[in-house]
């Protein structure tokens, strides 16, 4: 291979794409900007980088010398000695080339992956930082695109694209030294034969790039489809939808297959128009070279055969350069990307003097609460009620009042826009936030179980628990039941996130969880949501006992089950619009007597 093509490495070494030749090339809008602060982002983690600009150097070598070798070869023909150790060299010099490059792969290699290691830990740490707010504005498959796909093309640029980069940078400065060196006249032939490769390569990737673009949407489109159509297949089947599915993929399909058949016939002209271009300035510069060594204007016939070897190797670098360059600038609209994400504000750290709350009592109170997730559009207004310690307290309302937006505030997912929420007496921002978060358990409407075994995720937030805590937890929250009909009961692993269990299962299972945190301050948003009526009022029983000699904020649909509180906080509209026993609420025969009258007339 090496002699082959004069030892420039192949530009689509390890799967690197050729966007280039009329793929779609994703532009960054700051280039230097986000080149410098990758830099910066990289500092302490590009040791031996100078070894790698050496190597490519040094990896340039062949391509650069071989030619000129080999044209003194021709030259000693006649002298048996002299071409064996022309032949010698050679030989060692491709040796040497292989050495060079392998060690070039073996530097970058583990240079690269320790620089993206840093990236992607870095970004990683950043997310996990970032409030709540931040993922409700950002698409959950977004944000996982920007930390692999988007980290993985930083990681190929920096592997593969840097090291050929530098290699042919250094190959065409050498190859053009060399051919000045031995015949100014047949260069300035040969930079004809380079603007023409240049002129071409740009019309017609300009042209190709407008099919590839629309391939790449009709390529989203049928993805798109297919994604809808699996996972929502039981609905498909349900209204008998099937015909019409297969229809749409096949529409979608064909157009699919018809765009990438005319961009891929478009973009396959380039490569034999560049040979073509390449063959007619060999042509001519033979034919030249011919003429000038007749006429005495060249006295070596070795200088003709290294200036047609290096017309061979001359102008594919400036090709390859240009496919790498448009796999930068993707590599660099990724790294935008990431810092997008690294840009954002974190959560807001704790005060120097934030308190710690180790044991705290549970009395809750809102003072003239205001909140909208968007200053245009607000969700609480004047919210003002007090909880005290061990009340249980629970908050009713139609979808969109604002109920699961007081759990969100009360747990510092969000902050309040106006207003202030105490806890035993003091501001909630006042605490360290990890002491606040620790005094409330959590069961939020939706479940959310991870890749792990059944008893992990019980006491994922206590993982020092013992498997009789855990499983005493689970009989109290009605889960030991069905976990022990699971293959391997508590350590049967959850391989699809819970997906596997039914919705109240799974329901059952964070309930537990919050069973076991113990915390002082229980928060149930719709934990019975996804239950079954008899399960329903063996949690109801098992939220007595919890909730016994603690402060519980919960949050039902079903009246029924919460009756028994000892507040009842009606909401409309953002607005407290009715508080008090589940008695005294219906006394008054408001609206929240009218909604449990209405509730209950169907049991």
């Amino acid at each position: 291979m090496a002699e082959k093509n004069g030892g420039i490495p192949p530009a689509n070494l390890n799967g690197i794409s050729r966007p280039g030749r009329g793929g779609v090339v994703v532009k960054p809008k700051n280039m230097k900007g986000t080149l410098v602060r990758l830099w910066r982002l990289t500092a302490g983690q590009r040791k031996g980088l100078g070894w790698i600009l050496l190597l490519s150097a040094l990896a340039s070598g062949a391509s650069i010398l071989s030619p000129y070798v080999t044209g003194k070869a021709v030259t000693a023909i006649s002298d048996n000695d002299a071409v064996l150790w022309i032949l010698l060299c050679l030989t060692a010099l491709y040796l040497g080339d292989w050495l060079v490059k392998f060690l070039q792969a073996f530097f970058m290699a583990w240079i690269g992956q320790r620089v993206i290691h840093h990236i992607r830990k870095t970004l990683f740490n950043h997310i996990r930082t970032l409030p709540l707010s931040f993922f409700d504005r950002h698409r959950h498959g977004e944000l996982m695109s920007r930390l692999t796909n988007d980290v993985d093309n930083i990681s190929t640029t920096i592997s593969n694209s840097l090291t050929l980069l530098l290699t042919y940078g250094f190959t065409i400065v050498g190859i053009f030294l060399m051919m000045l060196y031995l015949s100014p006249l047949l260069t300035m032939v040969s930079l004809i034969g380079v603007g023409m490769i240049f002129i071409l390569t740009k019309t017609v990737t300009t042209y190709t790039r407008k099919f590839f673009s629309k391939q790449q949407k009709s390529l989203g489109a049928l993805n798109g489809q297919v994604e809808e159509s699996i996972s929502g297949l039981s609905v498909v089947k349900a209204f008998c939808r099937e015909e019409e599915i297969e229809r749409e993929f096949g529409e979608k399909n064909d157009e699919l297959c018809a765009i990438s058949i005319k961009a891929l016939i478009c973009s396959g002209y380039l490569m034999p128009l560049m040979n073509v271009i390449n063959n007619l300035l060999y042509v001519a510069i033979s034919v030249l070279s011919g003429v000038l060594f007749v006429n005495g204007k060249i006295a070596d016939i070795g200088l003709v055969t290294s200036f047609l070897l290096y017309v061979r190797q001359f102008t594919r670098p400036f090709v390859e350069i240009a496919n790498i360059y448009n796999n930068f600038q993707t590599a660099v609209a990724g790294a935008e990307r990431v810092f997008e994400i690294l840009d954002e504000t974190p959560e807001p750290p704790d005060k120097k003097e934030a308190l710690h709350l180790n044991r705290p009592r549970g009395d809750i109170e809102l003072r003239h609460v205001d909140f909208g997730y968007t200053p245009e559009k607000p969700i609480l207004k004047n919210i003002s009620v007090k909880i005290p310690a061990g009340t249980q307290a629970a908050i009713v309302g139609a979808t969109g009042s604002g109920k699961t937006t007081i759990i969100s505030l009360l747990t510092r997912f969000y902050d309040v826009s106006a207003g202030s929420i105490l806890l035993d007496g003091r501001d909630l921002r006042d605490y360290r936030m990890e002491d606040l978060r620790k005094a409330f358990g959590v069961v939020l409407q939706d479940t959310a179980l991870f890749a792990i075994s059944v008893r992990d995720n019980i006491c994922y937030g206590h993982p020092e628990a013992t498997i009789e805590q855990i499983r005493e937890a689970a009989q109290t929250a009605g889960a030991d039941s069905f976990i022990e009909r699971l293959p391997n009961g508590y350590d049967t692993v959850l391989e699809h996130g819970g997906m596997e269990l039914s919705q109240g299962e799974r329901q059952l299972l964070t309930i537990a969880r919050a069973v076991l945190a113990n915390a002082p301050i229980l928060i149930l948003d719709e934990a019975t949501s996804s239950v079954d009526t008899v399960t329903e009022q063996k949690i109801r029983h098992a939220m007595l006992k919890i909730c016994a000699d603690r402060t519980s904020v919960i949050i039902a649909h079903r009246l029924s089950t919460i009756r028994d509180s000892d507040l009842i906080i009606l909401l409309e509209n953002g607005s407290i619009a009715e508080q008090g026993t589940h008695e005294e609420l219906m006394t008054r025969n408001g609206h929240y007597a009218q909604m449990y009258k209405t509730q209950t007339e169907f049991l």
